[in-house]
Parts: C-alpha cells; structure tokens; sequence
C-alpha cells in the first residue's frame, strides 16, 4: 500500500460499500416482508445476488477493520454514513431473525396441534370399567389431512 492513499479511491471505496449495504438492507427488508406473509420460497429469490453481495461486503469489511488507515482522509460524513448504514444492516437482520423464529414458533405450534390431535382421534380406550369391560364411548376416527404449505 502507498505511503498516501488517493482521496477519490477512498471515497469511491467508500461509495461501494454503502452501496452495498443499502442493496443488502433492500434485499433483507423483501425477505422479511416475504417471511411475514409467510412465502416459504423467499430465500431462494435474489439467491445469487444476495450471496455475493454478502460475500464482497464480509471481505471489505474484514480489509477495513484490518487496516483502518486504507480509509484515511475519508471525510466525518462519509464515515458517519458507512456506520449508519452498517446499524441499519444489523437492525435489519435482527429483525429477520426475529421474524424467521416468529414464523418457526407459529410453523411449530401448528404442527404440535395437529399431532395432538390425530393421536387423540386415534386413541384407544381410555380404561376399563369396574367389571372389566372397555367403556363405549363414540371413538372419533381421524380423517384425511390436508396441510396448507403457506401455513
């Protein structure tokens, strides 16, 4: 690395970055969206794109946090934005892991209930009566079961 680094490679780094981050904030926003009106194929869109951009902003961070001064002469509200942009990131993916273990208490909730309830319509008897016969009562058998993948 020179000695100095060109100030207009900096801010065209610095430019790339917060690029990357506002595309990363979109992209996480319509996967929430997606999440909450509970559209199980909302990941796989923007897959491609979603992965590199992640991948190049990782390495770009780790090359900054690295060595801090490939940043010099960046200037107070150049650097400001890069953090806002940075929060904002987080706070989007925070709530997206939010929103995915909403989705999973909901997703398992269902689950549990329709279990519970084909093993009590399939249940046996209850016990016997005091003169060891099976009480009769109307056993409830279990129907077909149809589940609703946007469930």
């Amino acid at each position: 690395m020179p000695d100095h680094v060109d100030a207009n490679f900096v801010d065209d780094r610095a430019e790339q970055l917060l690029a990357m981050t506002r595309r990363l904030v979109v992209l996480v926003d319509e996967e929430i969206e997606a999440v909450k009106a509970r559209k199980l194929d909302a990941s796989s869109v923007n897959w491609d794109e979603k992965e590199k951009l992640v991948h190049a902003w990782r390495l770009e961070v780790a090359r900054i946090k690295a060595d801090p001064e490939q940043m010099a002469g960046l200037s107070p509200a150049r650097k400001e934005a890069l953090k806002a942009s940075a929060r904002d990131l987080e706070d989007r993916l925070q709530a997206h892991a939010r929103a995915l273990a909403a989705a999973r208490t909901v997703t398992e909730g269902l689950v549990r209930s329709i279990a519970a309830e084909i093993a009590q319509s399939r249940a046996g008897p209850a016990g016997y009566s005091a003169k060891g016969a099976a009480p009769v009562s109307q056993r409830r058998e279990a129907t077909g079961l149809t589940v609703n993948a946007k469930a």
